[in-house]
């Protein structure tokens, strides 16, 4: 499992776990089923992952621009 897995989300839910630990639920849309199914695969190897997180721009772009007005929301 040496490929990368991209997909947009959704934060669904952030809980605090009864040891002290973090756990993070994640909406994705309906289209990511491929890359659904290799976090499944991550879960069955026990593959700890390095995640990266940014926000996506309503035109799709990644990177934000300087001075432009952050979305509030995310529609799936």
């Amino acid at each position: 499992m040496d490929n990368e897995t991209a997909f947009w989300a959704i934060v669904g839910k952030v809980q605090t776990m009864a040891d002290g630990g973090i756990r993070v639920y994640l909406d994705l849309p309906e289209s990511a089923i491929v890359q659904a199914a290799e976090l499944m695969a991550y879960k069955r190897e026990g593959v700890v992952l390095d995640v990266v997180c940014r926000p996506k721009q309503e035109d799709g772009r990644d990177e934000p621009d300087a001075g432009a007005k952050q979305p509030r929301k995310i529609h799936i």
